[in-house]
């Protein structure tokens, strides 16, 4: 999807004001006999490399919508993310630096600071989205008839959903007493000899936000 092309079904989103995911739902088939490594071989943030990724999105937090596009250099490696977001004439909105445990606001607009919990909001969809959590071949996986699924915790549990041919992952799910998100992943195409979603979907029901967003392109930065 292009830049325009993404901005027309934001501007369709915030006109109907409905939070439903814009993507087409991934196709399920048959599964078959899988280890947990097989699952994980052609996940592309398991790779240790540092992506550039081009984007545009649609945040909500309580009643807030804002659309934003921008970029994001992503180091797969260490779970570190360096965020910028611009609205449609080129205002930056804000710049963050995300890491496993911390965020830090390099800027931040005015006008965004009357919402004191949207840095925390943008920093928990970028860990939950692209670097944490992580599936592991040592999750507990279960083969259903058109998915794969790799489990773990206990109180609170985190569940990873992988489907289609080749199998790639299509769900993240964290549910328990301190957390209830998820994660959705679309329209995966080619990019850089990988598998790369072309659409995310993230809901965070306990904190009250959901984003989407759309990656216009990705490419590898030379280590």
């Amino acid at each position: 999807m292009n830049i325009r092309k993404g901005w027309f079904v934001l501007l369709a989103l915030l006109l109907s004001g409905c939070a439903s995911i814009p993507f087409e739902k991934p196709r399920r088939t048959a599964t078959r006999e899988l280890a947990a490594e097989a699952l994980l071989a052609p996940y592309w943030l398991g790779d240790p490399v540092v992506y550039r990724i081009r984007h545009s999105g649609l945040f909500r937090l309580r009643g807030m919508k804002l659309p934003i596009e921008g970029f994001m250099e992503l180091d797969a490696n260490h779970r570190k993310a360096r965020l910028v977001a611009l609205e449609g004439m080129g205002l930056k909105l804000f710049d963050l630096t995300v890491t496993a445990e911390t965020v830090e606001v390099n800027h931040l607009i005015s006008d965004l600071r009357r919402h004191p919990g949207l840095p925390k909001a943008v920093a928990d969809s970028v860990r939950r989205i692209f670097f944490q959590p992580q599936p592991s071949p040592a999750d507990r996986l279960e083969i259903g008839s058109r998915e794969y699924r790799l489990q773990r915790g206990g109180a609170d549990e985190t569940r990873f959903v992988f489907g289609g041919e080749p199998p790639l992952l299509l769900e993240k799910r964290g549910v328990g007493p301190s957390e209830d998100w998820w994660v959705g992943y679309y329209q995966y195409r080619e990019q850089i000899g990988r598998q790369i979603p072309e659409g995310i979907f993230l809901q965070d029901r306990r904190a009250g936000y959901t984003l989407t967003l759309w990656l216009e392109s990705v490419s590898c930065i030379e280590q």
